[in-house]
């Protein structure tokens, strides 16, 4: 990828992207699953279960249980787990090595960012603040709020046009295929995705315009430290 120097707005995905919260993600499932007197789940068999949302992750919690709920009780069991993980979405979750100086040198450079998260926005708030960045997003954009869930592009399209770019200018950063069928849908010149997230599938045969192995790699890519400068 050459040096995307007309760079506008830089929108990031959450989990798998800048935070690592399976930790947390795995202690509301399991406290979740419990109230159904069903075993926990480790962690890294939820780390292979997230994407999607709360929602998504709860049905596969579920069915690796083989245990299908009927709506009403499966919408029941929803709201307490949402419920406890909201109490407690920072416990055990850090950011990424690199994240925070990455949020940094953009802001430095003069690039607003955004979140486009398929977790409550909420609770994605609580989180960002938890982690001590949330002031670095001038657009956070989670589900419940009107938008539908990644892959669709609306909530994407709605980041970034607060952030006063356009699809043309904006950049996305991601973990999995769901990040990038969102940005192609959206429009969005530049895909980014980071290659120790969360994907089931290898981020490198997903077609995106640049894999990354850290966030300080955005740095050189869009010609960064320069324009800081």
């Amino acid at each position: 990828m050459e040096p995307f120097e007309d760079c506008r707005a830089v929108v990031f995905d959450l989990d798998g992207t800048l935070a690592d919260t399976v930790g947390d993600l795995t202690t509301a499932l399991n406290r979740a699953l419990a109230e159904l007197d069903l075993p926990p789940h480790p962690e890294e068999a939820v780390r292979g279960m997230v994407g999607g949302g709360l929602a998504k992750l709860l049905t596969r919690g579920l069915a690796a249980h083989d245990v299908g709920l009927e709506r009403a009780e499966h919408e029941a069991v929803l709201a307490r787990f949402v419920a406890h993980y909201a109490a407690n979405p920072a416990e055990r979750s850090k950011l990424y090595p690199g994240a925070r100086q990455t949020l940094n040198v953009l802001r430095e450079a003069g690039i607003p960012c955004g979140l486009c998260t398929n977790k409550h926005e909420p609770i994605a708030r609580d989180l960002l603040n938890a982690l001590g960045i949330g002031a670095a997003f001038g657009a956070i954009q989670g589900s419940e709020t009107g938008f539908p869930r990644k892959p669709d592009p609306a909530c994407l399209i709605h980041v970034v046009k607060k952030l006063g770019a356009s699809p043309e200018t904006a950049l996305m950063v991601g973990d999995n295929a769901t990040d990038l069928k969102t940005a192609r849908a959206a429009g969005l010149k530049r895909v980014v995705l980071v290659s120790y997230g969360y994907s089931v599938t290898p981020v490198t045969d997903l077609g995106a315009d640049l894999v990354i192995t850290h966030l300080h790699d955005l740095v050189p890519a869009l010609a960064l430290r320069e324009r800081a400068q």
